[in-house]
């Protein structure tokens, strides 16, 4: 069955190695084992052949989520030099100053923690002492299947992303984060200009016919969750934003967190969006808005 390799996070002497991130040369291994194993399509063919119903479930392709400047710096030289051109899938929030605060704080525990557990036993710590009846309930709701289908994560990996997604509010999640990084005396600042891609970025991408994709256009953890309105809002601002910058209307996108439900598959239509990538893989395409993905940490584990 086809499917699409996502990637997030590189690392290098500029870029901070952190959870899940790989350098340029890991980046190389997994190229060179795909090309050997799969039909490794540019972007713009594998739209093409999946439109035209010619795939093939030896055909796959590269994507990158989340406009992060680290692809720009590491893997872009890299999918140069192998003549790749891949889908990168971005929202607007990191070019309006408006990042997701989830990329920030990702970058917080893996830069002023030693390891990530550390962070893990500090953030269960506050939470019990600031927010006791979130931890509680956590306590009582936890369940070892929650998110069992991304294999790379930890218990404690789980543990915490229910506690961030399922448990406190948005408002509780932030200010509990903010407490951590005032204990550690972190630059929030300093770290937004560091991650995110910029205009220039994204032209360069475009000159490089690369595809750009939507993502949202703020990037929520629990999209299925808002109105059908609420939901438009974040599709249709975010089709306007590339748009000013293709000159045309894009035709694929990728789901945050993976998560969707019936009503963003409809407004994913009736906008022109004709495929659109999960997180994670499964066994059956249901529609081409359901294309699966491998997350490259599965593949540099099984190559390291």
């Amino acid at each position: 069955m086809t499917f699409g390799v996502m990637f997030h996070h590189f690392h290098s002497h500029v870029h901070k190695k952190g959870q899940g991130s790989i350098s340029k040369n890991e980046l190389k291994k997994i190229v060179i084992s795909l090309k050997k194993k799969y039909i490794l399509n540019n972007a713009d063919d594998y739209v093409k052949k999946i439109l035209k119903k010619k795939i093939t479930y030896k055909d796959i392709c590269l994507t990158f989520d989340d406009g992060l400047k680290c692809q720009i710096d590491i893997a872009l030289p890299i999918l140069k030099e192998f003549k790749i051109k891949a889908f990168f899938f971005v929202y607007n929030g990191a070019f309006k100053n408006n990042p997701d605060n989830l990329e920030i704080f990702r970058y917080f525990r893996n830069t002023k923690y030693q390891n990530i557990k550390f962070f893990y036993q500090d953030f269960f710590k506050h939470m019990k002492l600031f927010f006791i009846n979130d931890f509680l309930k956590y306590k009582k709701k936890f369940t070892n299947k929650y998110l069992n289908q991304y294999k790379f994560y930890s218990i404690e990996d789980r543990q915490y992303r229910f506690c961030r997604d399922k448990i406190l509010s948005k408002d509780s999640y932030e200010t509990l984060m903010f407490k951590l990084m005032k204990k550690k005396k972190f630059n929030y600042k300093l770290a937004t200009k560091k991650l995110f891609m910029n205009r220039t970025d994204i032209k360069k991408l475009i000159k490089e016919k690369h595809i750009i994709g939507l993502h949202s256009s703020t990037h929520p953890v629990n999209l299925p969750n808002l109105l059908y309105k609420d939901q438009m809002r974040e599709y249709k601002n975010n089709m306007l934003f590339i748009k000013k910058f293709t000159k045309s209307r894009p035709l694929s996108m990728s789901h945050p967190f993976g998560r969707y439900n019936k009503n963003t598959l409809k407004i994913l239509k009736n906008i022109g969006i004709k495929i659109g990538f999960l997180s994670y893989k499964k066994k059956k395409i249901s529609s081409l808005l359901e294309i699966p993905r491998l997350d490259h940490v599965e593949l540099i584990q099984k190559l390291r």
